[in-house]
């Protein structure tokens, strides 16, 4: 295939198109913990009628964006006040913290510290603090103590009290209680099972009830080549492809054509060049140009001397620009340390547009001497009894960025590009967009379930799905300004 080229185009002329041989109400596409928390949204919500299904390319769940990384729970502190990501952290957090409770998903609520190891630093942690207490965030209006994000600043002595194992240099530091960390794949696991098992979680955290309740299918091993407006309908035509990995190039799977009302685009790594594909008659999609910005970070594991007392998670003063937190220190389930991850730009977005699958070479974590280097000087600066040596490369995550490395903050896009002066052959009614999921994605997910499912209900079906009036109202507020 030639370079020049883009692979969304190559596979529109591999795939000529094809009639639908059945039809369906959803068809969610991507099964890490986003995707699945909109089809586990929709099956809740639409009505014991409608059908979702999911569809994942690989033979497992949650195999690439959620599987490769901190499974940190976050708290939604350093996200602009009004952004997305700002309100879905915290909706998801408290979500996932009560799914984890409930269905005995592992998880930890270690709590975590921002440390300053200088003077300088200290502004930026008054400031993080500041925004906890912004009325916003404000569950009480009189009452600070009741910001959903809580936070106490803390002296240099008050942060050694809690983590013996932190630097003399630390002067300052930002105690943050609502952050934790989760088992991801137990999400998962979780996730499907409330997709495809009726009485699994039934009403608990959504208000659903049998009535509202449709069907859910997962599919695996099964990629999405191409996507079509349906011509004469308010439908889009999706072709899936099985069979198709250890296939030569012009080679085919097996390939099946389905018409869906709704097609949610949660491919996560894939989902900038499945847009890129998508073809509505007569209608211009330049505008809606997106690119990915592919960015890979690397975890150090470290077993050894000058963190024996740590149990909540560390994090230094994060960069100016926000789009890096620092090598910060997590924990897993099993009590284990790791640094990171780092941030390093890879391939180019046109390469990311030929090949949307390039980044899977970069998947081995580093093992370069500068980058161990690089690591231990940060870590040492707050944590300064560590052993350099004993840091090991562990593994890698990339994120699908949709900003240029250094272009500082970059929010989550959910766009469902439907302009209601259009009619039904026009615009994209019925598409939805989820783009640039980087972190905090995980901690997100099932909020992102719900503003989705709220957003089919409202835009699609024309009518408030069956979800009480307080979400209702939680999710208009949320969807306010950001619909595409």
């Amino acid at each position: 295939m030639s370079k020049m080229i883009s692979r969304a185009r190559y596979l529109r002329q591999l795939y000529p198109f094809r009639e639908p041989s059945t039809s369906i109400d959803h068809l969610v596409i991507g099964g890490g913990a986003v995707g699945l928390s909109v089809a586990a949204g929709l099956v809740n919500t639409s009505g014991r009628d409608k059908t979702t299904f999911l569809v994942e390319r690989r033979e497992k769940l949650g195999q690439e964006t959620t599987a490769r990384n901190s499974e940190v729970i976050h708290s939604g502190i350093y996200y602009p006040l009004g952004s997305l990501k700002s309100k879905l952290c915290i909706r998801g957090r408290d979500l996932l913290y009560e799914r984890c409770k409930r269905l005995g998903i592992e998880h930890k609520n270690t709590g975590k510290i921002v440390v300053a190891t200088s003077q300088s630093q200290i502004p930026y942690l008054e400031k993080l603090q500041r925004h906890s207490q912004h009325p916003s965030f404000l569950r009480s209006p009189d009452d600070p103590s009741s910001s959903s994000i809580f936070t106490r600043l803390l002296s240099g002595e008050e942060a050694r009290e809690l983590e013996p194992d932190l630097s003399d240099r630390v002067c300052r530091a930002l105690m943050i209680p609502s952050t934790g960390i989760v088992d991801s794949q137990g999400l998962v696991d979780s996730l499907s099972r409330e997709i495809e098992e009726p009485e699994y979680n039934q009403g608990a955290s959504s208000g659903a009830t049998s009535e509202d309740r449709g069907e859910g299918v997962i599919v695996l091993g099964t990629r999405v080549v191409r996507i079509d407006k349906e011509q004469k309908g308010d439908g889009w035509v999706v072709q899936l492809e099985t069979n198709w990995e250890g296939l030569e190039e012009g080679q085919k799977g097996d390939v099946e054509s389905v018409r869906a009302d709704v097609v949610v685009n949660a491919a996560g790594l894939g989902a900038v060049s499945l847009t890129e594909g998508v073809h509505v008659e007569g209608h211009s999609e330049d505008r809606d140009t997106v690119k990915m910005y592919a960015v890979k970070g690397n975890y150090m594991s470290y077993k050894g001397p000058g963190v024996g007392s740590v149990s909540r998670l560390i994090y230094p003063c994060p960069s100016a620009n926000i789009d890096h937190l620092g090598t910060h220190l997590t924990l897993d389930l099993n009590g284990n340390i790791k640094f990171g991850p780092d941030v390093q730009p890879i391939g180019s977005t046109n390469e990311s547009s030929s090949n949307p699958e390039f980044w899977e070479k970069h998947l081995s974590p580093s093992d370069s001497p500068d980058l161990i280097r690089q690591f231990s000087e940060s870590v040492l600066d707050y944590l300064p009894s560590i052993n350099p040596d004993n840091l090991q490369p562990d593994y890698a995550g990339i994120r699908p960025n949709i900003a240029p490395p250094g272009s500082g903050f970059s929010d989550f896009l959910i766009r469902h590009n439907y302009n209601h002066n259009h009619d039904s052959s026009g615009g994209r009614k019925g598409f939805i967009e989820l783009l640039g999921f980087n972190s905090p994605g995980l901690t997100s997910s099932l909020a992102v379930g719900e503003y989705v499912s709220d957003l089919v209900a409202r835009e699609i079906r024309g009518k408030y799905s069956k979800i009480g009036k307080g979400r209702e109202r939680r999710l208009e507020h949320l969807a306010k300004g950001w619909e595409g």
